[in-house]
């Protein structure tokens, strides 16, 4: 006797999907409960029944996030760096991305504007559904502290350890069965698609 796929939380490639946005299943191309676009593409996350978000959407999204944050990561790196010096502005152009960050993904939508581009949406890990606020500062306190430990270091070792982390972190979903980087799994966190 067949299963429900809803039962199990699992759906067949041409059965119902799980809407990223709302959590309702859905057979066609929009949510009937939110209106959105459901993903079809991407690999079935086996805990969630949400569309994994592939590495290069992954990238595509960092890169623009990146792009983003460009011109007011450097003010206030200038404006703390003339105040407190220059450890100190790096610092804060660290924390700068990181309210960025933690900001928008703890809301519903659970995207950066370089996630809205890539078409992809932080999730949480259990239950599929918006990650927390202390989730969010989690997942970027990760990346924030290998960086600004990087900027306390001095010398080529600060670099090494810096592009050691960043590339670790980054190819790591590529070898993890749930498309998670470093990052993802100190926090409970899974990137879908939107």
């Amino acid at each position: 006797m067949p299963v429900d796929s809803r039962a199990t939380g699992h759906s067949d490639h041409d059965g119902p999907v799980k809407c990223s946005g709302c959590g309702a299943y859905v057979s066609g191309d929009t949510c009937g409960s939110c209106n959105s676009a459901v993903a079809t593409l991407g690999v079935e996350d086996e805990v969630t029944g949400l569309r994994l978000g592939g590495w290069w959407r992954r990238v595509g999204a960092t890169f623009s996030d990146n792009v983003i944050m460009l011109l007011p990561s450097y003010a206030v790196f200038v404006l703390f760096a003339a105040l407190a010096g220059a450890v100190v502005g790096v610092l804060a152009g660290i924390a700068a991305q990181g309210v960025y960050q933690v900001r928008l993904l703890s809301m519903q939508r659970g995207q950066t504007i370089g996630n809205r581009i890539a078409l992809t949406r932080v999730r949480d890990e259990v239950t599929g559904g918006p990650i927390t606020r202390n989730t969010a500062l989690k997942r970027w306190a990760f990346v924030g502290v290998y960086q600004a430990v990087a900027t306390l270091l001095t010398g080529n070792f600060a670099l090494y350890v810096l592009v050691g982390i960043t590339l670790i972190d980054g190819l790591y979903p590529l070898v993890n069965s749930r498309k998670q980087a470093l990052h993802d799994r100190f926090a409970g966190t899974i990137v879908v698609m939107a």
